[in-house]
């Protein structure tokens, strides 16, 4: 009789079944790290890109907008009663798969002083990326807070 070297087939099912219960077991818990774990970088851009705008408006003592348009963000300052955008539009479903919302317009103004211009209720911008939402409040003096509001 011939040593035969390799595996059987039995020894090479068991080893398949183990595999597969292993990424059974683990690969719900991963993906939903990465979905949260996107989902908190689109909030942060967000964040980010209205502390931009104030800043802007402050810097220049002029009114700046944080617009919303689908998906995407944009910022525009008041350039003697002429809106100009500045810097780059980005899309948070294309970057982070989140899409975004906002109540009660779709932007949300800064005076030159820094100040929000508040509508009848407070400006929110909504990040969801599911199953999860995160909701993004601007008060009256600027100030951003998640899911506190």
């Amino acid at each position: 009789m011939k040593n035969r070297t390799g595996f059987t087939f039995i020894e090479l099912m068991i080893v398949m079944v183990i595999a597969g219960l292993v990424y059974a077991i683990a690969a719900r818990p991963v993906r939903g790290a990465f979905v949260a774990a996107a989902r908190r970088a689109a909030t942060r851009e967000v964040t980010s890109y209205l502390f931009r705008a104030r800043a802007i408006g402050v810097q220049q003592s002029r009114r700046a907008w944080v617009v919303r348009a689908g998906n995407t963000l944009k910022i525009i300052v008041d350039s003697a009663g002429t809106k100009v955008q500045i810097g780059t539009i980005i899309d948070l479903n294309a970057r982070y798969g989140a899409t975004l919302s906002a109540t009660p317009k779709d932007s949300i103004e800064f005076d030159p002083r820094g100040f929000v211009v508040l509508p009848a209720s407070t400006p929110k911008i909504i990040v969801t990326h599911p199953p999860a939402v995160d909701t993004l409040c601007v008060t009256g003096l600027g100030r951003i807070t998640v899911r506190g509001c």
